[in-house]
């Protein structure tokens, strides 16, 4: 103990005048946790302006003037997807803006032509064999075009019943085209010739229609309806159901033609597309004659309705 009482003296000694240092500074501000800013607010007031000066001439120390002239501010950038403002008649050009419109320069209303054989088919029926066809030729601009239509039957080498028809149509509405022309009847029989006009087109849900009036001399009229509708089962094969009908005015019986609804066509046609352009089909009609038409058939030993199996070819180009 007497060893310790020494050590415990010159602890004293050193640490009271430290405590007494403590506690003689001022306590630090605790309300609001404001620290007083006083002293720097002063001190910036009386730096004078050869100071800043001095200051700004140090390395590194370059103002903010300086650095927005030597990097001006980025424009902000066009939005996505953005097409000029201007069409070349006001403000600056597509030229100006790196846009070259010579190279991209391109016809709005060409001239198109397309061929169509809508049908080119071995008929069997019950009691003769044929050829048939059905196909048209379009040559013209989106608005006014030429069209040649024909369709025709021949049996036993001979050319039975056919017409050709020379039109000139015009886009009245949004898928169809009133068409207006001549028709023209050959084969078995004297020939005809009419005055036609019609229309055809594309209807809601997608069915073929045309829908054509013949006028003739002596009087005579016709009718020839024809509506069509292709059923996609997959992307090329195609279930196409038709209907078509002919009406006339007064019988001619040299044609074996009669007064009134004269005769009507059911088919059924199954295609595979092969090519776009390439489509071989198999299928079935259905042929019914009415009135002084169907009197007119029996008298010459035909028969006044017929299922036909028909295999055939369709292309186009």
């Amino acid at each position: 103990m007497k060893n310790l009482k020494p050590l415990a003296q010159i602890l004293l000694c050193t640490l009271f005048p430290l405590s007494e240092a403590v506690f003689a500074q001022d306590p630090m501000p605790m309300s609001g946790h404001e620290m007083s800013t006083s002293g720097s607010d002063s001190d910036m007031k009386n730096m004078d302006a050869d100071s800043m000066k001095k200051m700004g001439d140090m390395p590194g120390m370059e103002t903010t003037t300086t650095t927005s002239k030597q990097h001006p501010p980025a424009q902000p950038a066009p939005p996505v997807g953005s097409l000029p403002s201007s069409d070349g008649s006001a403000g600056k050009s597509y030229h100006a803006l790196g846009i070259d419109m010579d190279s991209m320069h391109m016809e709005d209303d060409p001239l198109i032509a397309k061929f169509l054989l809508d049908k080119l088919e071995y008929v069997h029926g019950d009691q003769t064999d044929s050829m048939v066809w059905d196909g048209r030729f379009r040559l013209g601009h989106d608005l006014d075009k030429l069209w040649i239509r024909s369709e025709g039957q021949r049996a036993h080498g001979k050319t039975q019943d056919a017409d050709a028809e020379l039109l000139w149509g015009h886009t009245y509405a949004a898928y169809w085209d009133v068409v207006t022309g001549v028709r023209h009847d050959f084969g078995a029989g004297p020939s005809r010739d009419w005055a036609a006009l019609g229309i055809q087109g594309l209807a809601p849900y997608r069915f073929d229609v045309e829908a054509t009036a013949y006028a003739g001399p002596a009087g005579r009229a016709a009718m020839r309806l024809k509506t069509a509708y292709d059923l996609l089962l997959t992307q090329r094969l195609i279930l196409t159901p038709e209907i078509d009908a002919n009406l006339y005015s007064k019988d001619d019986v040299d044609r074996g033609i009669g007064a009134g609804l004269s005769d009507t066509s059911l088919g059924l046609r199954l295609r595979y597309e092969i090519r776009r352009e390439l489509a071989p089909y198999i299928g079935v009609n259905y042929v019914q004659k009415y009135g002084k038409t169907a009197d007119i058939a029996r008298t010459n030993g035909d028969p006044a309705h017929d299922v036909q199996l028909v295999a055939g070819v369709r292309i186009w180009f």
